[in-house]
């Protein structure tokens, strides 16, 4: 018959796993306790910093959700004590916020003690997941606490009965090791044999010393510690593990137990939250926190070392065209084969990172000059000009790159970020390619500002202007149309021409009325012209906003030919590829018309898609982009374009107006291509509305009046 065991008191420990939930809003709170309720855990919540420490030194959770954002006392500050207590020290803490992507959040969450994130919105999968994890880590290290205890007690119980402690060591999941005087061990449990490929018998006798190194070996009376360290197996290979170092005193004798767990999966989880916190999960660079990170390091040592150094900006031209063209996916795709030439193209310890969207950030080694810089940038520009293809579809890159110089330009890296990001928007305007920081472009925004708020005003104060530039008829050689250029005739700038203002007008609420200004202001001046005789079309060009649904520009045009008395076929307008992708736009354009508007393409074999447009939408011109037509006469490749254009559109049914005539020769061979019609200043420059009737008499390409104005025909119609 089996003896009975005896009834020993032992320490016991709660087994439960309970979990802290710190916001200061009622219903996250609920909502929090509702995801984690099927977990089967208890659940204390907690309205504000300081009940949620008070509720730390009622009891030990196995972790605590804690929201960011609290009055008082915030979660960062709220940690922080929370880390002061021995007893709470090690309890995980995960931040709740829904601030995803803010670059100053993360680090300092990290700082103030906080071991993860949970985003807003939560999933509750995800929650859930995360939380079993710590709970999981908490409940075993309460049960090797109690194997601890339990250890403990029977060691002072079973002093003379070492064969039932050595049964428990044996069972305990952690290894357990005893260690005697100078470190030496005196036990080596099964778990203990597993962890580190040692038998009992090879174990003891040895120092620990061979196993995790000198530094973790006992120290001074009385000590007792808890660290990470690498542990050593005897094949030579290492591990991560968790060592809680005791002192336990047995009798008259001084032993110290140790008790090791494998933490690879733990740390594993660890650093690969780290590597996400860093970098960019679509191109693996480092993301604007590591590079910040790294420039501020960079940019210390530079100053300890007297040495200069650069920082780059630069981010892709017309990117949102492929976005808006192929579609998202095919733009990631890009953004990593871009972001592959960038690595491949610069140095080894040169620091490429994506801060977000298109724009990247180069960190070049140090030390770095204005001649280096430009010497990364060039390499840059020829990485990318090599056709890229996304899904079969050939895209032709090109990049704009901002350039600051330590110490010219700043000593901080936000100060430095901002003025090469000035300098690359300076470089995107121009075309150069790249641009250095220079002063002027600081105060560029501040301009930008100050023109922005006088536009509001500028139709009410009646400052608009339009020039108009003839269309001639390459046949004839006369004038058919005119189209309307908007001027602004400002108060202290005077006269601006539209590439000043109109940037900022096209990107906000702005562009529908000054639109309806231009079309009114056009078709008065088209009725003025016909009434002297001369009949004429009339070309204005829409943006993006006009072809929005609820911009009410079919409404608006209908009202006003209707009101002027324009017939709708002499009016054309003038669309980009940017317009033209708007969702809304093909039924839009088909009610213009139908009330016989004509629709033209501006700037054409500059974009991505525009075959696809003259092919699926009432395109009846279009106009070969100046940049072509410019040098046709000097540059063969040009003019073969120019050709295939012509070519194109004619065997679709759509006619040719060319753009950028500068001189007799381009004008010759356009009528050699069979172009339709032309503009450009070999003709006329763009002119007033109160010259074009002069012009029209006077010139070479102008129109004589073919329209009957006589009383008698105007009373008879």
């Amino acid at each position: 018959m089996p003896e009975a065991a005896p009834d020993w008191d032992l320490p016991t420990l709660d087994s439960g796993a309970a979990i802290l939930v710190v916001d200061d809003n009622l219903a996250k709170r609920l909502a929090i306790a509702s995801v984690l309720e099927p977990l089967g855990h208890t659940i204390i919540d907690a309205e504000s910093g300081e009940a949620a420490l008070r509720a730390v030194m009622d009891r030990t959770f196995a972790v605590i959700m804690m929201d960011v954002q609290m009055p008082v006392m915030d979660g960062y500050e709220t940690t922080r004590l929370i880390r002061l207590r021995e007893e709470s020290e090690h309890t995980p803490i995960i931040f709740i916020t829904s601030n995803a992507t803010d670059e100053v959040e993360i680090p300092a969450a990290y700082a103030s003690g906080a071991v993860d994130f949970i985003f807003a919105p939560i999933v509750p999968e995800t929650l859930r997941a995360k939380v079993t994890v710590f709970v999981d880590l908490f409940l075993k290290s309460r049960e090797l606490e109690q194997s601890l205890l339990d250890v403990t007690a029977l060691g002072n119980q079973f002093r003379d009965s070492e064969a039932r402690a050595r049964s428990v060591l044996d069972h305990v999941a952690d290894g357990i090791v005893t260690l005697g005087r100078e470190g030496i061990i005196e036990s080596f449990n099964r778990a203990a044999t597993e962890l580190f490929g040692y038998s009992e018998r090879e174990a003891v006798g040895e120092p620990f010393a061979l196993m995790v190194g000198q530094a973790y070996m006992p120290r001074a009376q009385g000590s007792s510690r808890s660290a990470e360290s690498t542990g050593r197996r005897k094949d030579g290979s290492t591990f991560p593990m968790e060592l809680d170092l005791s002192e336990v005193q047995l009798g008259t004798r001084t032993v110290h137990i140790g008790c090791l767990r494998d933490i690879s999966e733990r740390q594993t989880y660890t650093e690969n939250l780290q590597y996400q916190a860093l970098h960019d999960d679509l191109t693996d660079l480092p993301n604007r926190v590591l590079f910040g990170d790294r420039a501020n390091h960079a940019l210390r040592a530079a100053a300890r070392a007297d040495e200069s150094m650069v920082l780059m900006v630069m981010d892709l031209d017309e990117f949102k065209q492929v976005n808006d063209t192929l579609g998202h996916h095919q733009g990631d795709d890009l953004l990593k084969q871009v972001a592959e030439r960038l690595v491949a193209c610069l140095r080894e310890g040169d620091t490429v990172a994506r801060l977000g969207g298109d724009e990247f950030g180069i960190l070049p080694l140090r030390p770095t000059d204005l001649p280096g810089a430009v010497s990364v940038a060039w390499r840059i520009q020829r990485a990318l000009e090599p056709t890229f293809v996304v899904n079969g579809h050939p895209i032709d890159v090109r990049a704009s790159i901002g350039i600051a110089l330590v110490p010219d330009h700043g000593d901080n890296t936000d100060d430095l970020l901002r003025r090469a990001d000035l300098a690359m928007y300076d470089a995107k305007r121009s075309g150069s390619g790249y641009a250095v920081f220079a002063t002027e472009q600081e105060d560029a925004p501040a301009r930008r500002l100050a023109l922005l708020s006088d536009l509001r005003h500028c139709v009410e104060r009646d400052e608009l202007v339009l020039h108009y530039q003839p269309k001639i008829d390459l046949i004839s050689r006369e004038t058919i149309g005119v189209e309307a250029l908007i001027r602004w005739n400002h108060p202290s700038r005077g006269l601006l021409a539209p590439g000043e203002f109109m940037p900022e007008v096209e990107n906000n609420e702005l562009m529908i009325p000054i639109t309806e200004w231009v079309i009114t202001e056009a078709l008065r001046s088209l009725q003025d012209w016909r009434e002297q005789g001369y009949d004429l079309t009339m070309a204005v060009n829409l943006g993006a906003r006009c072809l929005a649904e609820g911009a009410g520009l079919f409404e608006t045009v209908e009202e006003l030919t209707k009101s002027s008395g324009t017939p709708p076929d002499k009016l054309t307008f003038e669309l980009t590829e940017s317009a033209l992708i708007d969702t809304a736009a093909p039924g839009l354009l088909s009610r213009l018309q139908e009330m016989d508007a004509h629709l033209s393409i501006d700037d054409f074999g500059t974009g991505y898609s525009s075959l696809v447009y003259l092919q699926q939408l009432p395109i009846v011109e279009i106009k070969a982009d100046r940049s072509f037509v410019t040098t046709m006469s000097s540059v063969a490749d040009d003019a073969v374009f120019v050709r295939s254009i012509i070519d194109l559109a004619h065997n679709l049914g759509v006619t040719v107006v060319a753009e950028g005539i500068e001189d007799e020769a381009t004008m010759n061979l356009l009528i050699d291509y069979g172009c339709d019609a032309a503009q450009g200043y070999f003709f006329s420059r763009p002119i007033p509305g109160d010259q074009v009737v002069e012009w029209l008499g006077t010139s070479t390409f102008g129109l004589p009046r073919r329209l009957d104005t006589s009383p008698a025909t105007a009373l008879s119609a």
